[in-house]
């Protein structure tokens, strides 16, 4: 029997309505939260999985968390009770198929007429997530239980659409803000429910039939679209390394090999990660989810916008891994506290730059590298509150966007794991908040990673305590392997840690460890300088009244307008201007002494 068609008005009808779905659960999750971290830089993502536990939609959300959604929610089907109306499972473990401990997922199975759907999926970074230290990162933590997280393994929060006491007790107990906790699960909870209510109302109003129908078709779709354009490459084969900085006295540095086989007969592209170390005694290593994400990520960069985010389409960018790998599947007793930002970061960058040598239309340099203190966890006591203890993650003066053919890099791209999708804190807001102040938060001059396409520049981020010590726990990549241009771009600006006193002023500059978490007293000010993006394009290829444009702005110096772009620019007058035959006459000397 031929199989019906679904007419593709209605396809194009239904995909907006669960995308809309999944808008209105992010919104209910940022105008609900309780801590900043959440509500207001929406570290958190939404998704809305089919009956079998595939992505079927996604709202904006942030690329290391959505692009794996289905690995997260197939555990619920093992579960020793079954999957149940009124259920709200609760995996936060990387070791089943979630990116890593303080990302909590909240998984609402959704029923219509007796009869499984859906799933509403709400994922929100926690501000403490029981860590055996005061961040919801642990770089150095040698195994799972040094780093001390409350590992969840999609177990049941709610039963019967009640929350399960004991399961609350046990998490506040170990969450040292645990009102936030609290708060913050309110709000995953509301999301979760707010996308099954609407999911109801949708199976009502259609059909279940006719949704059944319209997910397998949406899912087809999504294939053909994918496989579509992958028969657009080149098939062969490639390769590329991306290095990471190492800890001191605790790993080594690291060089994630990344090999690629494009099909375009199967309209497959095949990534093979298991040719990279072990698991290595820290908590850098990746995770299945992770891994999966950052590969799809990477190609997904590169590729038309209009193809599905569903599993359909993600099933044709295959991701070989094996288990015990940094880059791979997590395997106990290894931490993955940090899944998902430098492993991660480095990976997505070095999957854009090896699609770079495939598809080089899109081409991409790499991202900024992770995480300066601007984007610490802070903690501490709070001295206008009692001294209550506060733990949350800021995020501040992170810059990190690359060059990208056609255009220069996103200044708030922070990591290539988040890729915009992301807000810096308010200064205003966060300085209400907890007990400190921020000092500076300003672009850095001749930071950029310079191209025919420049990268973000850098920024400096300065914070100091209003009375009692603030702890900045921060994990500082970049600072020895900054990350790379391409296509003749350079490579971007080295992050750096260091403290000074504010008396003293900053000659009494005191350099900081790449991996630490530092308390800064009363006096001291730490400083965050992030690492910037390589550029794209060979810069001496760059539109010369742009480099003017930048050097008027003060993002670049003349001499650095001179030196790196070959561009002479005339400060004399008010409207700076391009010396045209100076310049020409430079860029050829450049060229000659190359």
């Amino acid at each position: 029997m031929k199989k019906k068609k679904m007419e593709p008005y209605l396809m194009s009808v239904l995909s907006s309505r669960l995308y809309s779905i999944g808008l209105e659960m992010t919104n209910t999750l940022m105008r609900t939260a309780r801590s900043q971290l959440m509500s207001v830089c929406h570290d958190l993502s939404t998704a809305i999985c089919d009956k079998n536990g595939d992505v079927i939609a996604l709202a904006e959300s942030i690329p290391v968390h959505c692009a794996n959604m289905g690995l997260t929610v197939k555990p619920c089907f093992s579960h020793a009770e079954g999957v149940k109306e009124g259920d709200l499972f609760l995996n936060n473990s990387p070791y089943h198929g979630n990116t890593h401990h303080a990302d909590y997922t909240y998984i609402a199975p959704v029923f219509h007429k007796g009869e499984l759907m859906f799933f509403a999926v709400t994922k929100g970074h926690q501000a403490d997530c029981g860590n055996s230290i005061p961040s919801t990162y642990h770089p150095i933590a040698k195994d799972v239980y040094e780093e001390g997280a409350l590992d969840w393994p999609c177990i049941k929060i709610q039963k019967d659409y009640s929350d399960v006491h004991d399961i609350i007790a046990i998490a506040k107990q170990r969450i040292r803000v645990p009102e936030m906790w609290y708060g913050d699960y309110l709000a995953c909870v509301g999301s979760s429910r707010t996308g099954e209510k609407r999911l109801k109302e949708l199976c009502d109003e259609y059909g279940n039939d006719l949704i059944k129908e319209f997910c397998e078709a949406y899912q087809e779709y999504g294939s053909v679209r994918m496989a579509e354009e992958i028969k657009k490459l080149p098939g062969g084969h490639w390769e590329y390394d991306v290095t990471c900085d190492a800890i001191e006295g605790i790993v080594p540095e690291v060089t994630i090999h990344i090999k690629c086989d494009v099909c375009p007969e199967e309209g497959n592209i095949i990534f093979d990660m298991r040719d990279n170390c072990d698991s290595l005694p820290c908590g850098l290593n990746m995770c299945e989810a992770t891994t999966l994400a950052s590969v799809v990520t990477g190609v997904l960069n590169h590729l038309t916008t209009d193809i599905p985010c569903n599993e359909g389409a993600m099933s044709h960018i295959k991701v070989l891994m094996r288990e015990g790998c940094i880059v791979g599947k997590s395997k106990m007793p290894f931490s993955s506290s940090l899944a998902t930002t430098n492993y991660a970061d480095r990976l997505i960058s070095g999957v854009q730059a090896l699609m770079n040598q495939i598809e080089p239309n899109h081409g991409i340099a790499e991202g900024g590298a992770v995480q300066c203190p601007a984007v610490a966890v802070v903690s501490g006591k709070d001295f206008r509150k009692n001294y209550e203890p506060y733990v949350n993650q800021i995020f501040c003066g992170m810059t990190g966007g690359p060059g990208v053919n056609g255009h220069d890099g996103w200044v708030t791209y922070q990591y290539p794991v988040t890729g915009g999708a992301m807000n810096w804190n308010s200064t205003e807001v966060l300085e209400q908040q907890y007990p400190f102040k921020v000092v500076h938060e300003e672009i850095m001059m001749d930071t950029v990673g310079a191209g025919k396409y420049d990268s973000a520049p850098s920024c400096k981020f300065v914070l100091t305590p209003r009375q009692e010590p603030v702890t900045c726990a921060y994990s500082c990549d970049g600072i020895d392997n900054p990350p790379k241009g391409a296509a003749g771009g350079l490579s971007g600006h080295k992050a750096a840690a260091w403290k000074y006193n504010l008396k003293a002023g900053e000659s009494s500059r005191t350099d900081l460890p790449p991996f630490a978490e530092p308390v800064i007293a009363y006096g001291e000010a730490i400083v965050s300088e992030s690492s910037s993006g390589g550029g794209y394009g060979d810069p001496l290829e760059r539109e010369p009244r742009l480099v003017c444009h930048r050097v008027r702005e003060g993002w670049i110096s003349k001499d650095f307008a001179a030196k790196i772009y070959g561009v002479v620019v005339n400060t004399s007058q008010e409207e700076y201007t391009v010396d045209e035959e100076e310049t020409t006459k430079l860029r050829e000397k450049l060229r000659n002494d190359r």
